[in-house]
């Protein structure tokens, strides 16, 4: 939930050479998948904010960007091309850290993407060939789950 700026955040603060900050606090349950990951990052890695920041820039920056009006299409495509480069370094790293081989689904979701001509893109991949859901105490939250621990402060 948005809250009151503090007087050091106002536009007069900026003034005296101080650039605006946006401030953010996300307060989750620590036994919460959020809190869980966020945890870890802080207390067991090195740069783990970092690492976070970098993780939500990958999935959003450019869209933010985008929506911001202020860069070319050209500009655009790049931010986003980088952005895809990096989670596929991260989907490797975690197909290297946890032993996973590629999937066939996700092979051939690569070459339908490469060919978007391809008819075969609307044929569906027998349930056989589908990867199943993990099963186990691991609980996923959903969307809306997810954001109440978020709190913002702009």
């Amino acid at each position: 939930m948005p809250r009151r700026q503090s007087p050091s955040s106002t536009s007069e603060a900026t003034g005296s050479g101080h650039k605006a900050r946006v401030r953010f606090v996300f307060e989750p349950d620590r036994s919460s998948p959020n809190g869980i990951t966020y945890a870890w990052l802080i207390h067991e890695t090195y740069k783990g904010k970092e690492k976070a920041a970098t993780a939500v820039r990958a999935f959003w920056l450019p869209f933010a960007y985008r929506d911001s009006g202020e860069h070319s299409e050209a500009e655009l495509k790049e931010l986003a091309q980088q952005s895809i480069w990096r989670m596929e370094e991260q989907i490797q790293h975690l197909r290297e850290a946890f032993g996973l081989e590629s999937t066939p689904a996700m092979i051939g979701a690569a070459e339908v993407a490469s060919d978007v001509s391809s008819p075969s893109a609307d044929v569906d991949l027998p349930a056989s060939d589908k990867p199943s859901l993990p099963r186990g105490d691991i609980s996923v939250l959903a969307q809306d789950e997810l954001l109440d621990d978020f709190s913002d402060v702009l």
